[in-house]
């Protein structure tokens, strides 16, 4: 089942699977995703609703608990904006 979840995530939408993999995978908040590629939080709350409504259609609603064997508990990755803006200067 977890290859399966995982099939379909890298069968997103490129800046669908971009914004759902900093949000599941590296714990960005959606402020921090809009702010990191430069897009609205309504774009971002957006692109999540729709890999989450892809992911259930193709899985069912066992998504939830899926996901958080495959990401478990959030991680708190502020440092790699911090990194970004530092770049970008």
């Amino acid at each position: 089942m977890v290859l399966i979840v995982k099939k379909e995530i890298e069968n997103l939408p490129p800046k669908c699977k971009q914004i759902f993999l900093l949000s599941k995978e590296e714990g960005l908040t959606n402020i921090e995703i809009a702010e990191y590629l430069n897009v609205s939080i309504k774009s971002v709350e957006a692109h999540i609703t729709k890999a989450f409504g892809i992911l259930r259609s193709a899985i069912g609603n066992k998504i939830d608990g899926i996901l958080f064997l495959l990401f478990g508990k959030k991680r708190n990755c502020k440092f790699v904006l911090n990194i970004f803006f530092l770049v970008k200067s």
